[in-house]
Parts: C-alpha cells; structure tokens; sequence
C-alpha cells in the first residue's frame, strides 16, 4: 500500500514539475503583450512599435546576405570582411561620439558618407553583378521594414479619447 501512495505521489510530483515547466518555456516565448499596450496620453512603450533603427545593422545584413544569399567565394568573403570591418567600426564610433556629446543632428549626413564610402569600397572586391545583388536585397529589407509599419508613428485612432 505505501509502496502504491509513492509511486502515485511521484507521478504526481513529475506531472506538476512538467506543468510548471511548460508554462515557464512559453511564457518566454510569447511577446510582451503588456509592453504593447497604450498608456495614457496614447504613448506605447517601445516607441509605438517601431524598433530603434541600428545603422550598423545595414552592414551586419550586407555581410550575411553577402555569405548566404549570394553565396560568394571564400576568397572573396576574405577580401571584403576588412572592408566591413572598418567601415562597421566607423559607425560604431560615429554612435558612440553621438551619444558622449549629445549632437545627433548631423548623424544623417555623417550615415550617408560612410554607405557611400563602404559601397565604393565594396566595388573594389566584387564584382557589379554582386554589389546590384546587394542593393536589391537591402531595398527589399527596407521595404518589409516600412510594410510592418516602421514607418508609421504613434499609438494608433484612438488618441485624445
């Protein structure tokens, strides 16, 4: 009889411990639904659903798509990660200046200059074929971006009600 309370008592243990678990997995996976909610005044949190724009991002997907959507050779890969490494640390820098001095108005003009510059360094490793492929992968990128409403601002109709 003892021997039949144990077993019962550690399948029900084990049958809580799996309940608690998955419960923990996907509460972790679903989105901050609470972070999305209007506050007062018609603000969301997280600038209304707009992430906050990473230009370094633009070459970190330059780089993969250069890997694994066009799928260039090795050589080349090794030809061009100088040229993404300098210009990604370009940015970086550029970011962190920005943030220390507090003057971010000239930071559209100061992206600007350095995707020009990358893209002519660029032209000195690949080929036209291969930069025109990058170019449309990065319109593409952009456009879904602006398509999930990146481009829009603010908490939605209900504002002032």
């Amino acid at each position: 009889m003892k021997r039949r309370w144990f077993v019962l008592t550690a399948i029900l243990a084990m049958a809580a411990v799996t309940v608690f678990l998955t419960n923990q997995v996907t509460q972790a996976q679903r989105p901050d639904r609470d972070g999305m909610r209007e506050r007062a005044g018609g603000e969301r949190r997280g600038g209304g659903g707009m992430r906050a724009f990473n230009p370094t991002s633009i070459i970190d997907n330059s780089w993969t798509d250069l890997t694994f959507s066009l799928k260039v050779d090795d050589e080349t890969l090794i030809k061009a990660r100088p040229v993404y490494q300098k210009h990604r640390e370009s940015l970086q820098q550029t970011l962190k200046e920005a943030r220390e001095s507090g003057d971010r108005g000239g930071l559209r003009e100061v992206f600007g200059k350095i995707g020009s510059e990358f893209k002519e360094d660029l032209k000195s490793v690949l080929t036209e074929d291969q930069i025109a492929q990058l170019d449309s992968h990065q319109q593409k990128r952009m456009q879904q971006m602006m398509n999930r409403g990146g481009g829009r601002r603010g908490g939605g109709g209900n504002r002032g009600r």
